[in-house]
């Protein structure tokens, strides 16, 4: 069977629609989900909708003719409606109920309530082969569409950037740091859920933490940079008398999204694995390190940028 690399439309006058409901992780998982359907979207002139990211549309930058949630790539009169919140309410209602779905034959469905990952290729076959339906409804989070996204990938940071409160913040944070040091390093520390996660095995102890500041210090004095300072963001409350004697602001403990922008506008990240961690280096374009316990940081070449999300 010959794979198509991109959706084709029998109609070119009817509107299509990507229809993601999949509610999985927190802000981090949202992200990815969605900077992946909206470069496909893009690649593929086919409008989207977002339910799961629906939560997090706040956080972003938008105005009155839009919302991060959706991308609109073609007119049509549901586009004008969602404007409305109660047809938000029927769609989540429709996309949760297989006997609604059941019933709309224009509304194909991809992916079981228990499907994970689709990729580029298996949403192109199922888009092309489901001729009269208007709407494909994707049950899955992990969507991995590389070429899209690469080739969109401006595009797709320009529109998932911080709304102007979390900008405002993370630069007036990071640029007073900028003024004290020539170095900025962002230690992103996830442990709240981690202690349960998988066995603990990402729940590192502030020790550790601090560890990894000394030893970053160090190899950036080592390469030459004579100022290095530190900003640690973390989901839980820092033990603040293991950093008193070294160069460690803290981030913001109400704003995830301030936290999140100020961490990608560092010049190195050090953190656990996370979709969150690989956000803030994709969508920065920050070197950044994952650590796992034991690891000690000694190059510069430990640290890479996330080439995908």
């Amino acid at each position: 069977m010959l794979f198509q690399s991109k959706v084709v439309l029998n109609k070119p006058c009817m509107t299509r629609w990507l229809v993601i409901q999949k509610d999985y992780g927190q802000l981090g998982n949202r992200l990815h989900t969605h900077a992946n359907a909206l470069a496909w979207c893009i690649e593929n002139k086919v409008n989207l909708v977002n339910l799961s990211f629906r939560k997090y549309s706040q956080l972003f930058a938008s105005d009155k003719t839009h919302t991060v949630e959706t991308l609109i790539t073609q007119k049509s009169k549901l586009a004008n409606l969602l404007r409305f919140e109660r047809i938000w309410s029927v769609l989540e209602k429709i996309t949760r109920s297989d006997k609604w779905l059941n019933r709309l034959t224009k509304i194909a469905v991809r992916g079981k309530d228990d499907c994970e990952f689709l990729s580029e290729t298996e949403l192109n076959v199922s888009f092309n082969s489901e001729t009269k339906a208007k709407a494909m409804l994707v049950r899955a989070w992990d969507l991995r569409f590389p070429d899209s996204l690469t080739k969109h990938q401006e595009k797709i940071r320009e529109i998932l950037a911080p709304n102007e409160k979390a900008k405002s913040s993370a630069d007036e944070t990071i640029s007073m740091l900028r003024e004290k040091f020539d170095c900025l390093v962002g230690i992103h520390a996830r442990r709240g859920d981690y202690k349960q996660y998988i066995g603990g095995i990402h729940f590192h102890s502030w020790n550790s933490y601090r560890n990894w500041i000394i030893q970053t210090k160090n190899l950036m004095e080592e390469n030459g940079r004579k100022k290095v300072g530190f900003l640690l963001c973390s989901d839980d409350n820092p033990n603040l008398s293991e950093f008193n004697d070294l160069p460690v602001s803290f981030g913001s403990e109400k704003s995830v999204m301030s936290d999140l922008h100020s961490l990608s506008l560092c010049d190195y990240n050090v953190g656990p694995p996370s979709s969150f961690g690989t956000w803030l280096s994709w969508h920065g374009k920050v070197p950044r390190y994952v650590v796992q316990e034991g690891s000690k940081i000694e190059s510069l070449d430990q640290f890479l940028v996330c080439s995908k999300c």
